[in-house]
């Protein structure tokens, strides 16, 4: 074999090796491994929002959550969760109970876990994955059910109680805004509501009617920083 063709060769196993390499790093994107577990149910450029549902007794193998600021919205009553670490941060962390309506907002670097649902109660949450400027904040922070208000210098989350058959409008004057729907006191959901999550870019407006039989809380999260 000429030196000219060895060189050509290296270069196809090169190519061959990088390819297999970003297709491993994308197969462990959870909504495309693990879609039983993990829905996408909306994504722009402001936020990526991941339905996420571990079955009671569920055991997921690893895969990854990239970096940077994340809102979890727990959309159940549920019992704690093992997320096995592995990479730079190898250890393993067990997420406390938590109650429908309850709120975390967490800032880190790329995750490579497991997930393990030892209770006999499924977890359902959203994973609302925050494209914006984060400007500065250094988020760290649990908002339970009953705390109205929060904001920094990246969101500003405000919670409004709606009664059945009553109506309310949400308007998104000066920002783009991302609308939640829970229900406190849910242990277990079959199926998630069609308007359990929408958009609302700036400018536009949504009247949102609760048709079910129990109170509903909107969850408001306002854009206060741009696309990164």
């Amino acid at each position: 074999m000429t030196q000219n063709a060895q060189m050509k060769n290296a270069l196809r196993f090169a190519v061959m090796a990088t390819v297999g390499l970003t297709t491993g790093v994308w197969a462990q994107d959870p909504t495309t491994s693990l879609p039983d577990a993990y829905k996408l149910e909306l994504e722009n450029d402001y936020v990526r929002v991941v339905r996420v549902h571990y079955d009671a007794g569920a055991k997921l193998p690893e895969h990854t959550h990239a970096a940077g600021t994340t809102v979890y919205v727990y959309l159940n009553d549920s019992d704690g969760v093992v997320f096995k670490h592995s990479g730079n941060n190898n250890r393993s962390v067990t997420r406390p109970a938590v109650k429908a309506g309850a709120i975390r907002i967490s800032t880190g670097g790329e995750e490579h876990h497991t997930a393990e649902n030892n209770s006999e109660t499924p977890s359902d949450f959203l994973r609302i994955w925050l494209k914006t400027d984060n400007a500065g904040a250094r988020n760290m922070r649990r908002v339970p059910p009953g705390e109205l208000e929060y904001s920094n210098k990246q969101i500003r989350i405000t919670r409004i109680k709606v009664e059945p058959g009553q109506k309310t409008l949400i308007e998104a004057k000066h920002e783009p805004a991302l609308r939640i729907m829970a229900q406190q006191g849910m242990t277990y959901w079959k199926t998630l509501p069609a308007n359990l999550v929408k958009w609302l870019d700036k400018g536009t407006t949504e009247e949102f009617t609760n048709v079910g039989d129990g109170p509903r809380d909107l969850i408001r999260i306002d854009f206060l920083t741009g696309p990164k």
